[in-house]
């Protein structure tokens, strides 16, 4: 008789909360997509350096998703919570009827398992057929041999999403219980005709305190964009909490306050609030605002956290997918350090012949690399130094910096396919990739260097873009290109050649590569790099910072949607008398269509405003950070963002309406 009536009342919600129960499967697919990358990737054909990539990132995705189950967990709590409120009504005519609190807990509970392992049988089989998709995704992303590829089915995320999700359950049917067991009748049978309190707030205070978060908020913006240098960077890293700590608080004090402002302020506005059926629009958009203060403050958080991590995310992977080309153009790099002043030149081509590789190198290119003692970072920066010193105090310029002959360098740009730099007889170029640095102000400035005893003038008031090692990125912040002339009795303290190889196969590259580590260079150091293992390493990062970013934006994203959308769901049900009294009174269907409509519209659109305004601080923030390893721009990725915000906040917001329109 139960589990009838458990059907029976699943059937009848899933008319009115579809959106609840799609929510569900969908967090069931996402959370079995991104923990079956193990299975998938163990099918496919990875280099060594590759698996141990892939291998860090599951571990990383798999602590990732204790914290997203967390997220779901609250998700399902929170949106249970609706459920069982508006059905106190049905509970106490249960009650009336002679079914006792037990019966009607156990009811709960056969309801919630239902519910339960419907959307992880669907959720699982929708998943099972999406992570086929993924695996080709990641199949290409890391240029994997899919000859072995076939149908697969994770085991071991099946049991994990099975474990995590049974969890969830089983709090969320504990937490029904205990709701249910602590109501009363009475309260139970007039639940439906009690309205939502809403308590008035004192207009002084909400204005004291809506400039109170105004303040707070805008010594966030400051303190992590303009006031980072002075706040932030001498101190210890937790100290990045205090703006983000102040940024929440006043997140939280803007919507109080306006929950308590925005009714007298409009309601004061008689032409726009006496308009049609604006003063029934906007009480009860109040309403809803007055009731979930907290809640939407935390969405709005969520939905900054998911623009700044998508934005950063898929910047990352687009940064490292089109910088490996420009900035590892060659097949291999050795550099050998000089144990002494006294070491005769590293005779690469004798090397390379002598252990029989240099037959497979289409192009060699050798060149060396020197130093002065007393010239380093400081005074290469001329007039500019002082004025330096000052913005970047946590930098110190002592260390010396690389000096290359212009022959040398020249050489060097050809095979690696970058600018040259002309120098006269008496000038130097600096050289340049990282296009956050500092000199070009040190050319603004005409400043005179001396380099090995020689006063030289900059060759022009434009750095040269170029790098002299090759690796996956613009980290090259800057050596300086003399005349041959000046250097001809330096002694360099490194060595190095660039190669080419005339085969272009992975596995021929691979072999000749470990051959060449394998040679006795002499020296006091060796160290080698190829464009193999800078691709292998670039796209690991780009891998990890792509799915985790996705990972935990697509669950915040979908999460903040889905409790936005359960609310205005809950509160149609409870207001549907409401506009039937409208009707009554003569307001026509069109009216009542735009008067939901627009409450709809500006519920969702709140939290979105004011996490685009804290975007436009945070994502100037991520890009000093993500400066550091040569991007320079998000706006491709934010681009990429905003569409993934419309498809599926957008989507939840048009679903949410539909579903309220057809109750009304």
């Amino acid at each position: 008789m139960l589990a009838k009536l458990a059907f029976k009342n699943i059937k009848k919600s899933f008319k009115d909360y579809a959106i609840y129960f799609c929510t569900l499967i969908l967090g069931v697919v996402i959370f079995y997509i991104f923990n079956s990358l193990d299975s998938q990737t163990a099918m496919l054909r990875l280099s060594e350096s590759t698996s141990s990539l892939m291998r860090m990132m599951e571990e990383v995705l798999s602590g990732v998703s204790i914290f997203i189950s967390c997220v779901l967990g609250f998700l399902i709590i929170y949106a249970s919570r609706f459920l069982i409120k508006k059905r106190n009504q049905e509970f106490g005519i249960y009650l009336t009827l002679g079914m006792s609190k037990r019966k009607i807990s156990t009811l709960i509970l056969l309801e919630t398992l239902i519910a339960g392992v419907m959307s992880l049988v669907i959720g699982l089989a929708c998943g099972v057929l999406i992570s086929q998709v993924t695996s080709v995704f990641v199949a290409k992303l890391f240029e994997a041999d899919m000859e072995q590829f076939a149908f697969n089915f994770s085991i071991a995320a099946t049991v994990k999403t099975l474990i995590y999700f049974g969890i969830i359950y089983l709090v969320v049917m504990i937490f029904d219980v205990v709701m249910v067991g602590k109501c009363k009748l009475i309260e139970l049978l007039q639940a439906e005709k009690k309205n939502e309190k809403i308590r008035l707030k004192n207009p002084a205070l909400c204005i004291v305190l809506f400039l109170a978060s105004v303040a707070m908020m805008g010594w966030s913006y400051w303190a992590v964009t303009d006031g980072f240098y002075t706040v932030i960077s001498n101190r210890p890293l937790a100290f990045i909490l205090v703006p983000i700590g102040l940024g929440c608080v006043g997140t939280y004090l803007l919507f109080w306050s306006i929950s308590g402002m925005a009714l007298r302020i409009i309601s004061s506005c008689k032409n726009i609030y006496g308009r049609k059926l604006n003063s029934f629009t906007f009480k009860q958009l109040s309403s809803k605002i007055n009731s979930m203060v907290a809640s939407i403050s935390i969405i709005c958080v969520m939905l900054f956290m998911t623009i700044c991590l998508l934005s950063s995310a898929l910047s990352i992977a687009n940064y490292f997918n089109n910088s490996i080309q420009k900035y590892a153009s060659a097949d291999m790099e050795v550099e050998v350090y000089r144990e002494s002043e006294t070491q005769k030149a590293t005779d690469f081509e004798k090397i390379f012949s002598e252990n029989g590789v240099l037959d497979d190198m289409s192009d060699l290119v050798t060149v060396s690399v020197y130093s002065d003692p007393n010239f380093n970072y400081g005074d290469s920066l001329g007039l500019a130094l002082e004025e330096i010193t000052a913005q970047y105090p946590y930098i110190t310029f002592d260390a010396p910096i690389d000096i290359m002959s212009s022959s040398d360098y020249n050489k060097l740009a050809d095979i690696l396919q970058m600018e040259s730099a002309k120098v006269g007889a008496n000038e130097y170029a600096i050289v340049v990739n990282y296009e956050t640095w500092i000199y070009s102000r040190t050319l603004e400035l005409d400043s005179k260097m001396n380099i090995f005893g020689t006063n030289l003038s900059p060759n022009g008031s434009k750095i040269v873009d170029g790098f002299n090692i090759i690796n996956g990125g613009a980290f090259n912040m800057g050596f300086f290109v003399v005349p041959d002339g000046i250097i001809k009795n330096e002694v360099p303290y490194k060595d190095f050649a660039v190669i080419n190889y005339f085969t272009q196969e992975h596995d021929d590259q691979v072999e000749l590569n470990e051959k060449i580590a394998a040679i006795n260079y002499g020296g006091s150091g060796v160290s080698f790099d190829s464009k193999i293992r800078i691709k292998e390493n670039s796209i690991g990062l780009s891998a990890m910072a792509t799915f985790v970013g996705l990972y935990l934006g697509l669950i915040f994203l979908i999460s903040s949607a889905a409790i936005l959308a359960l609310k205005v769901l809950s509160d149609t049900i409870d207001d549907r008398e409401k506009y039937n009294i409208l009707r009554k009174i003569g307001a026509d269907e069109k009216q009542i269509k735009g008067s939901l409509f627009k409450q709809e519209l500006i519920f969702f659109l709140l939290p979105l405003v004011l996490a685009l305004i804290h975007t436009i601080f945070g994502i100037k923030f991520c890009l000093m950070i993500l400066e550091t390893i040569g991007v320079t721009t998000l706006l491709g990725s934010m681009i990429t963002t905003c569409i993934i915000i419309v498809l599926i906040y957008g989507g939840y917001f048009i679903a949410a309406y539909a579903c309220s329109k057809n109750m009304l």
